[in-house]
């Protein structure tokens, strides 16, 4: 007799996740009125939303061609009509899903637009994680420290300093050397056999991984992930011009990368909480004040969720119009 299932865990993961959004979001919210957040939202110039979404759009339309490049990497020979609804479904379903789900059914569900596997299709997602992370990693590093950002705790500069470096070392051992953790793994699995499940999806993982790990491919992938999150960049500046908040470069990126960053932080879908705290504080670093930078994140949180989500589910509903069309038609 078991004293749980899966069902329970799973249960029990919602409710933490659920439980640190509502933590974060008290410390978020908890020095203001969000009554005067709601007036400064109101003040936002339309014409900085409107380069925002521009700014989203072009970032998220990088980002499959990057997801393109790499299934025809492994053979798929499709084109971006066919990219659209699995990308943008995917998103669309880890921002009203928990346990980024969307993943799961980008991997398993949409292979009927892809024609690649799914071990395939696992090795391209996670090849797509390790760069974002690279990249904004990266971006948070060279911010700190080409801008001399002096507004934030010189410890904490520090120790961001030090993360950044740590996870862009994660990142390349996990990409060019697998050697490394395959021993580790190995090490682990024989002094904690209970590990063994773990520590052999984490070897597939380097596997699926390592069928796109050639050096001219990768530098390809890494320069698109590069300007698609500068364009992502983009959509926090303009809304800090929006509000009339700031109007430096450094600003927008450094709110970016800790932002999110900071969605790695288990939470609820949409990763509500984790996201406004993180963006919020780093606005407020820079002298924005408590109420406007909480209407910052707010607002720059608004037009991803809504732009991406809204996005996603209208594109596999015509997808899946045009596939059912297609079934209908005589052979």
């Amino acid at each position: 007799m078991t004293l749980s299932s899966p069902g329970s865990h799973r249960g029990l993961k919602l409710g933490i996740g659920l439980l640190i959004s509502a933590v974060f979001l008290y410390a978020t919210f908890r020095t203001v009125s969000i009554a005067r957040v709601a007036d400064a939202l109101t003040t936002a110039r339309p014409e900085w939303i409107l380069a925002a979404l521009f700014c989203i759009a072009l970032s998220y339309g990088l980002r499959m061609v990057r997801w393109l490049i790499m299934l025809r990497s492994l053979g798929a020979a499709i084109g971006l009509k066919e990219v659209a609804p699995p990308f943008l479904g995917g998103v669309a379903f880890n921002n009203v899903l928990p346990f980024r789900a969307g993943d799961v059914i980008r991997v398993l569900a949409f292979q009927r637009f892809t024609g690649v596997p799914p071990s395939g299709q696992l090795g391209s997602l996670a090849l797509e994680r390790l760069m974002d992370v690279l990249v904004l990693t990266i971006i948070l590093f060279a911010t700190l420290s080409f801008w001399q950002v002096t507004q934030l705790d010189e410890a904490l500069l520090a120790g961001l300093r030090l993360v950044a470096l740590a996870a862009v070392a994660s990142v390349l051992v996990f990409i060019f050397a697998p050697r490394p953790i395959r021993l580790v793994v190995r090490l682990g699995e024989g002094r904690i056999p209970r590990l063994k499940p773990a520590g052999e999806a984490l070897l597939q993982l380097c596997d699926a991984v390592a069928k796109l790990s050639h050096p001219l491919f990768l530098l390809r992938i890494f320069l698109i992930s590069v300007v698609a999150w500068l364009g992502e960049g983009g959509a926090f500046l303009a809304v800090g011009r929006a509000l009339g908040l700031f109007e430096q470069t450094q600003i927008a990126l450094l709110a970016l990368s800790v932002g999110t960053l900071a969605t790695m932080i288990p939470s609820s879908p949409g990763y509500v909480g984790t996201f406004h705290f993180a963006v919020a504080r780093v606005v407020a670093a820079f002298g924005g004040g408590r109420v406007a930078a909480t209407a910052y994140a707010v607002l720059i949180h608004a037009l991803l969720w809504l732009s991406v989500t809204s996005s996603g589910f209208l594109v596999m509903a015509l997808a899946g119009m045009t596939f059912r069309q297609q079934e209908a038609k005589p052979q």
